[in-house]
């Protein structure tokens, strides 16, 4: 099974045991294309996150800002792009959404109890989580618990 397959067996048994939360905890983003993880990258709204990758795109092509979207891209540009996200591709660092090796599912409407037994269910079925915490355009990873609202696993 995936990690999405993985994920929703978690929350059916999480739903089950707390039926009152049935709908509470829910997939958000999953399985990307390496151009879908561009555009995201390109966003301006993102100008704080993904520094190491901008960093040597603009360093590669001698550039002192970034395209505002990938079709501002040159085919080089473009094929740069592509070899570097798959490089990273399925991997956590990197981009474990790349592939379908990550799942994020929002929390925000889960106590913090409820949290817990979600993750200890999630833990037992041998999904990995990191702690999110998103804001706006803006993500924190490595949260605790009761700051976080989006749960990311992986295996």
């Amino acid at each position: 099974m995936g990690i999405k397959s993985d994920v929703q067996a978690a929350i059916a048994t999480f739903e089950k045991e707390n039926p009152k939360l049935k709908g509470k905890a829910y997939l958000t983003s999953g399985s990307r294309t390496w151009q879908d993880q561009l555009d995201i990258i390109l966003q301006p709204k993102r100008a704080k996150n993904y520094k190491n990758i901008k960093a040597r795109f603009l360093a590669k092509f001698s550039l002192k800002e970034l395209p505002k979207k990938r079709g501002d891209l040159t085919k080089d540009q473009l094929a740069w792009w592509k070899k570097a996200i798959m490089a990273q591709a399925g991997k956590s660092p990197g981009f474990p959404h790349v592939g379908g090796k990550a799942q994020d599912v929002s929390v925000k409407n889960l106590s913090n109890d409820d949290k817990k037994k979600l993750s200890a269910i999630m833990k037992k079925a041998g999904i990995k989580i990191l702690f999110e915490q998103v804001s706006g355009s803006t993500s924190n990873y490595g949260v605790s618990i009761t700051k976080a609202n989006v749960f990311h696993c992986y295996k």
